[in-house]
């Protein structure tokens, strides 16, 4: 999917959202979580080829395949908190979005622990 027809879908969502909006609020947030979603339908391709080329640097690193599976999981809550909370945004919570935000780092970072100890003892390995 090109960007024009990110855009498209974007524009057409946002267009449709607002035309809603006024008669039926409940329906405009439907229509605005359906846009996104088709949006990441046709984004697949490209994160796929990103998690392959990661994938080839992470083979090449000779890092444990359990960090690398870390990391992706990682970049996933990075995103899936995003999307959510972009949602809950737009259906007039800030707030609740806020804390989505705030639980995604959080796990974030927990899950990052074991990537953070394992660079710590190569640091410390190198320099004994």
């Amino acid at each position: 999917m090109s960007i024009f027809q990110i855009a498209a879908i974007g524009l057409i969502t946002a267009v449709c959202a607002m035309v809603l909006k006024e008669h039926k609020s409940e329906v405009a947030l439907l229509v605005t979580v359906t846009g996104g979603i088709l949006i990441l339908i046709g984004l697949v391709d490209y994160f796929s080829n990103v998690f392959e080329v990661l994938q080839g640097f992470l083979d090449a690193s000779g890092i444990p395949s359990n960090i690398y599976g870390t990391i992706f999981r990682i970049i996933g809550i990075g995103y899936i908190a995003d999307f959510c909370a972009g949602i809950v945004e737009d259906a007039g919570q800030k707030t609740l979005a806020n804390k989505i935000l705030l639980g995604g780092k959080l796990i974030i970072m927990v899950m990052s622990l074991p990537i953070l100890q394992l660079l710590f003892d190569t640091i410390l390995l190198m320099l004994s």
